[in-house]
């Protein structure tokens, strides 16, 4: 253990000592206090610990490498996509997962949860930007030059950092079926806890953009998987994967205005500049993995019905 502390020291000049603080010579790093009205919080220590988000990244990426099936499953969607692009043949030598009625109303109740949460993240920000806007010029709202906009949006962001503990159970769900989890899924979860524990740590202003557009995202994205999970068919699932990459690009182009073009003195603080920092190098890859899972889905998709429209002619 003490190797361990003495390589982490040496190599990336981390501070075991310290609970919140994650590097050695960050004491002028401002760090978010204790959100007014949260639940448990007794619990607020334990969780803004520096070592929780590591730890549980950590893990869950261990359970994905351990149990992940080297053949997965497929569902009743992917089935049905696989029929119209290479044929009811190609489908029958996929192995459909099953659903037991226990199976389904976890799914179901899963996805409505985080549903009815990503609605009121949202709904939250909405009128805290509405009140702030209302009290402040635009660029000083933008920049929260008195810290006041902080008071909503380190309650709702810390809510949004604990739900992506709780998003885990999608991972967890897919296994149970016996599919696999996708680089992508994994990347993306394992990231998100990370990324989002040192923007509310740091208190990092610009975490609104990601709270905001991803609690929009996700309400209709988690909308879209409880219906399915129930048998219903909704159409457009490939705008939810449309809408998710445009967020990424629109989140990416204001936390590049922030740490770039904003006017001086707008976004100062080092530990926050290092937050967005860090979620920028983590949704680049992200980008590029959504683009290529929407090219496989919906492009392969595409040039199948093609082909069959040119055959039929």
């Amino acid at each position: 253990m003490e190797s361990l502390k003495s390589i982490g020291t040496q190599l990336f000049n981390l501070d075991f000592d310290n609970d919140r603080r994650i590097f050695r010579n960050t004491e002028h790093w401002a760090l978010a206090p204790q959100p007014k009205d949260i639940l448990y919080p007794e619990y607020f220590d334990l969780l803004v610990n520096w070592r929780t988000p590591i730890t549980v990244a950590t893990l869950y990426v261990l359970m994905v490498v351990l149990l992940n099936p080297k053949q997965g499953k497929v569902s009743r969607v992917v089935a049905a996509d696989t029929a119209s692009k290479e044929g009811k043949e190609a489908a029958k030598k996929q192995e459909l997962s099953q659903s037991t009625p226990f199976m389904t109303t976890l799914v179901f109740v899963h996805n409505a949860i985080l549903c009815v949460y990503s609605a009121w993240t949202f709904y939250g920000m909405f009128f805290a930007w509405k009140d702030c806007f209302a009290t402040h010029s635009f660029m000083e709202a933008v920049c929260d030059s008195d810290n006041t906009f902080w008071d909503k949006l380190g309650y709702y962001s810390y809510y949004f950092y604990l739900s992506k503990y709780y998003e885990i159970v999608d991972t967890i769900i897919i296994l149970l079926k016996g599919r696999r989890s996708s680089l992508l899924q994994t990347y993306h979860h394992a990231g998100a806890i990370i990324t989002m524990y040192l923007g509310f740590n740091y208190r990092a202003h610009p975490i609104w953009i990601f709270t905001t557009f991803n609690s929009f995202i996700h309400t209709i994205m988690y909308c879209y998987y409880a219906a399915t999970s129930i048998g219903l068919k909704p159409p457009g699932k490939k705008y939810l994967t449309s809408m998710q990459i445009t967020q990424f690009w629109t989140g990416t182009s204001l936390a590049l205005w922030y740490e770039i073009g904003a006017p001086a003195g707008c976004f100062v603080n080092p530990g926050s500049r290092f937050a967005i920092w860090a979620t920028l190098v983590y949704v680049a890859p992200l980008i590029y993995l959504f683009t290529v899972f929407a090219r496989k889905m919906y492009g392969n998709r595409a040039r199948a019905v093609a082909q069959k429209d040119k055959k039929t002619q």
